[in-house]
């Protein structure tokens, strides 16, 4: 009788070695990935530190833990600065400053976003002209917001979904 069972295929293996060679081979754990990290800081509010990340971490990723200390030691102000460098650490090369993640990021706070949009149109029955859009924005949105309602198509918007398909098409 085998004294050894692969929990994973229920292979059954005499010998501890043999058990453990089999769980080498064909079980290898997985490397982490920034997916992995992105989980692990589910929850997290950014910006924070490198310091504050490897502490919000749950015990029982230890290995996502020693790769998140092992980032440089900065402020992170989204799970994408985390993950870009997490590449730079795994690829041992330092990226441009121009990747998307700050360019990105940087114009994604200048420009209106289509949860604030959508927010704003709360309670309003569709379909809607961009008269009636506006008329339902005024007095709850910025100036800004109302500058790109005004670059609006004056055709009648079926949905919220319309709606923030002409907010790309202006921003």
């Amino acid at each position: 009788m085998a004294r050894f069972i692969c929990d994973i295929c229920g292979d059954e293996f005499e010998q501890r070695s043999r058990y453990e060679k089999h769980r080498q081979t064909s079980h290898p754990r997985q490397a982490v990935s920034s997916a992995d990290i992105e989980k692990a800081l589910k929850g997290v509010t950014f910006p924070q530190r490198r310091d504050a990340l490897c502490e919000a971490i749950d015990d029982e990723d230890p290995e996502v833990r020693r790769i998140v200390a092992r980032l440089p030691a900065r402020k992170y102000r989204d799970a994408a600065e985390v993950a870009r460098a997490f590449g730079e650490l795994r690829s041992h090369e330092t990226l441009p400053d121009d990747q998307p993640s700050k360019t990105g990021g940087e114009r994604a706070l200048q420009a209106p976003s289509a949860a604030r949009f959508a927010s704003l149109f709360a309670g309003l029955r569709f379909p809607a002209s961009r008269d009636e859009l506006k008329a339902h924005a005024r007095g709850r949105a910025s100036e800004e917001e109302l500058r790109t309602l005004e670059a609006f198509g004056e055709h009648t918007y079926e949905s919220m979904a319309d709606v923030a398909r002409e907010l790309g098409r202006v921003t």
